[in-house]
């Protein structure tokens, strides 16, 4: 399918519709609640699962139906520290010698891999409304979400 991607229905509500498009009545709601974490994360990815699927659930953004793209985004999160590691240790270049006996200096091939675990994990971000752009093009109502423990801690 050519062209740019649909916004959810939810998005375009809390941004005013701007387009003023009819919107789809039938979009499915997923539950909103924080999925598990899952076993086979790397411990970064786990500590970055722990503080993203607090923060999404609550600007209430989180539901059943995003574990896997907030995987995905944890994994890109984990590898971002560990190729920053490398980068860190072993520099952006490093010399070789050519066939011609020269010194060349050439790119460490870990700053190509961070740029793209960076850039990839920025689109999970995005999608989850967690860029200071993403985030200008919604509005929120004012009206207060209830939390399911105030009745046994109060507020």
């Amino acid at each position: 399918m050519a062209g740019r991607r649909p916004k959810p229905t939810h998005l375009k509500v809390v941004a005013g519709n701007p387009g003023k498009r009819a919107l789809n009545k039938a979009e499915p709601q997923p539950n909103r609640q924080i999925p598990s974490c899952p076993a086979h994360l790397k411990d970064a990815a786990k500590v970055a699962w722990g503080r993203l699927s607090v923060m999404l659930d609550r600007i209430g953004v989180l539901t059943e139906a995003d574990a896997y793209a907030l995987e995905r985004a944890c994994a890109c999160y984990a590898e971002l520290l560990e190729l920053q590691t490398l980068v860190d240790r072993d520099g952006m270049t490093y010399s070789t010698t050519s066939t011609a006996g020269e010194t060349v200096i050439k790119g460490n091939p870990a700053v190509a891999m961070l740029a793209d675990a960076d850039r990839r994990f920025k689109g999970y971000l995005v999608e989850f409304g967690l860029t200071p752009a993403a985030r200008s093009k919604v509005k929120v109502d004012g009206s207060e979400q209830k939390d399911e423990l105030d009745e046994f801690f109060g507020t």
